[in-house]
């Protein structure tokens, strides 16, 4: 079991650092627009329940290939730090689009080094 936690956790850890550097690489790949909040909408979290719906940002911005497009969030965790009408940067690669700002780019990664750290540790105590 120990040897288990410790391998997840080494995992964890370098899928965090991989995705990380993944997300600056791309932001300074992809070309940068700028975007702004339509709207804050409610869509469904899960596909097989109507019961989970989540608040999401709308997003509003013109694409380099396409035009005037509009963009729905896939994360609603830090909704709640724009408002409507707020400015915000987009890196879009493609049909790839990321959100240029720092909570959207640290958010999964943090999150992968957190359960890895708690995996090695977890190791530790065993």
């Amino acid at each position: 079991m120990k040897i288990y936690c410790l391998t997840i956790g080494i995992s964890l850890l370098v899928g965090s650092a991989i995705l990380l550097l993944y997300r600056i690489q791309f932001m300074y790949r992809a070309r940068t627009v700028s975007a702004v909040v339509v709207d804050k909408i409610f869509r469904n979290a899960s596909t097989e329940t109507r019961s989970s719906r989540a608040k999401v940002l709308k997003l509003s911005f013109d694409h380099p290939s396409s035009g005037p497009t509009s963009y729905v969030c896939d994360t609603s965790i830090l909704t709640m730090l724009f408002d409507i009408n707020d400015k915000l940067k987009l890196s879009i690669l493609g049909n790839k689009v990321l959100i240029k700002h720092w909570g959207y780019v640290i958010l999964a990664p943090a999150a992968l080094l957190i359960f890895g750290i708690l995996c090695i540790y977890v190791s530790y105590q065993i």
